[in-house]
C-alpha cells in the first residue's frame, strides 16, 4: 500500500513538470478523491447543550453532504486545495481538509493547514474598532483622522472630517486602494506611514478621498489601513499585537495571527498564480485588511462569535458587546453592495444580505494575491455558519458554488447569485 502511494506520488510530480493546468489540477482532485474523500478531518467536542433547532440528524446529513460535494468542486473549479469548517448551534461542528496543501510533496490539507485569510481580515479590524469604542477610545461618528501621529488625508475638493470611523468600516468612507498586491520575498516591505502615503504594492496610490464619502459603497482596503493606523495611536500598541490580545486569543483563535511575514510550508498552504505555477506567499504592510493568517477553524470561530454561543454565550463572546454586533449586522446608508451576492448591504466590517426566506446572511470574501480565496457566511438568527478557505484561482468561483449548496441543505431558498441549477 506504502508502494502504491509513493507510486501515486511519483505520478503527480512528474505530472507537475509536463501537464497542462487543467489535467494537472484534475488528476490532482482525482488523485485525493481515490484515497480518500476528506485528507484532514477534526471532530469537535459537543459539549453539554442540547441542540434546539438543527437536529443531529439534519446536521449528519448536511456533513455527508458537504463531505461529497467538496471534491467534486474542487475537481470542477481546479483547486487542489480546500478547508471548510460548519458553524451549527453557534458552535464549530465540522472541519475537513479537502486535496492537497502541497501538491506532488504528498502533503494534505488537514485542520492545521494555515491560509492568508485575506480581506476577511476585516471583520476582525472591525471588532478591535468596536471593542475601543465600547471603552470610549474611539467614536464612530468622529473625523478618523483625529490625532493620527500627524497624517493627514491628501487635500481634496471633499470635507476630511466626512470621513469618519463608521463609514471607514462600511465602505462608504469614498477613499482610494481597493485592494493590496503584498510584497513578495526579496522586495522589501513599507513602513505603515509610507504605505498611506503611497502604496507600493497599490501601484503608488496614496490613501485619498476619491469619492463624496457617505454617498455610495466604495471597497477600500486602504481604509482599513487607515483605522490600523488608528488602533494603533488609540489602543497604544502595535496593530498585531493589539489584535492577538484583544481578538484572536480571547475567541480562542490558537492558530491565528496577523504575521510580518507568511508561516512556512507546512503548515501554510501552497498558492498557485492564475497559469496553476506555485507561487510564493506575499506579506502585508496592510495587515488589517489583508493580513491575518489563520486556518477554516480558527476562522469559523470568529464567525461564530456573531451569533449566540451553544450554551448561552452572548454574541461577541465578550469580546465584544451584543450591542455592537448588532452594529455590524446594521446596513449602513448608501452601503449596497455585490461583494459575494448581488442586493447585498455593508454594515461594520462585514457584508449583509437579506434572504428569501427573510433571515440575514452575513457574508464577506477573501482574496489575496496570488490567489487565496476565502468566504465566510453565517446566519446569526439560526445560528449557523461556515468558513471556506482554497488556495488556486478558481477558488473565487468555487466558494460562491460552495455557499450556495449549503444554503439549500440547510433548508434556505436560493437568492439571486447562485446558479439556477448547481450541478
Amino acid at each position: 500500500m506504502r508502494l502504491m502511494a509513493m507510486s501515486n506520488t511519483l505520478a503527480i510530480e512528474m505530472a507537475l513538470l509536463r501537464s497542462p493546468r487543467r489535467r494537472l489540477l484534475r488528476s490532482l482532485c482525482l488523485f485525493v478523491t481515490l484515497l480518500s474523500p476528506v485528507a484532514g478531518s477534526f471532530a469537535t467536542d459537543d459539549g453539554r447543550c442540547t441542540p434546539l433547532e438543527f437536529t443531529a440528524g439534519s446536521s449528519a446529513a448536511l456533513h455527508t453532504r458537504m463531505d461529497a460535494a467538496l471534491p467534486r468542486l474542487m475537481e470542477r473549479f481546479e483547486v487542489p486545495g480546500a478547508a471548510l469548517a460548519l458553524i451549527e448551534q453557534g458552535r464549530v461542528r465540522y472541519l475537513r481538509g479537502f486535496g492537497m496543501a502541497q501538491p506532488g510533496a504528498n502533503v494534505p490539507v488537514t485542520p492545521s493547514t494555515l491560509f492568508q485569510a485575506a480581506s476577511d481580515s476585516k471583520p476582525v479590524t472591525a471588532f478591535a474598532v468596536l471593542q475601543l469604542a465600547e471603552r470610549r477610545r474611539v467614536d464612530l461618528d468622529d473625523p478618523i483622522e483625529i490625532d493620527l501621529e500627524g497624517w493627514r488625508l491628501p487635500p481634496s475638493r471633499w470635507d476630511s472630517a466626512e470621513v469618519t470611523v463608521r463609514r471607514v468600516l462600511s465602505h462608504t468612507a469614498g477613499l482610494s486602494i481597493p485592494g493590496y498586491g503584498g510584497f513578495p520575498p526579496g522586495q522589501p516591505t513599507q513602513t505603515l506611514l509610507e504605505s498611506l502615503a503611497g502604496a507600493a504594492d497599490a501601484g503608488g496610490q496614496p490613501v485619498a478621498i476619491v469619492h463624496p464619502p457617505g454617498q455610495g459603497f466604495v471597497y477600500s482596503g486602504g481604509g482599513f489601513t487607515l483605522a490600523q493606523l488608528m488602533l494603533r495611536r488609540q489602543g497604544g500598541e502595535p496593530f498585531a499585537e493589539l489584535a492577538s490580545g484583544r481578538v484572536l486569543q480571547p475567541l480562542d483563535m490558537a492558530n491565528s495571527s496577523f504575521p510580518a511575514r507568511p508561516a512556512p510550508s507546512p503548515p501554510l498552504a501552497w498558492t498557485f498564480d492564475d497559469d496553476g505555477k506555485r507561487a510564493p506567499a506575499r506579506r502585508f504592510t496592510a495587515l488589517a485588511a489583508a493580513g491575518l493568517q489563520t486556518t477554516a477553524g480558527d476562522l469559523a470561530r470568529f464567525t461564530a462569535a456573531l451569533m449566540p454561543g451553544p450554551c448561552g454565550e452572548p454574541p461577541g463572546r465578550s469580546v465584544i458587546s451584543p450591542k455592537s454586533v448588532q452594529a455590524m449586522l446594521t446596513p449602513q446608508p448608501n452601503s449596497a453592495n455585490a461583494l459575494v451576492l448581488p442586493d447585498s448591504r455593508y454594515g461594520l466590517g462585514i457584508a449583509l444580505k437579506t434572504l428569501p426566506s427573510g433571515h440575514l446572511l452575513a457574508h464577506h470574501p477573501g482574496d489575496n494575491l496570488p490567489n487565496w480565496h476565502n468566504l465566510i457566511a453565517a446566519i446569526p438568527e439560526r445560528r449557523l455558519g461556515l468558513a471556506l478557505m482554497t488556495n488556486a484561482a478558481g477558488g473565487r468561483q468555487m466558494r460562491v458554488a460552495v455557499l450556495c449548496r449549503w444554503l439549500d441543505a440547510i433548508g434556505e431558498a436560493a437568492p439571486p447569485g447562485c446558479p439556477a441549477s448547481d450541478p
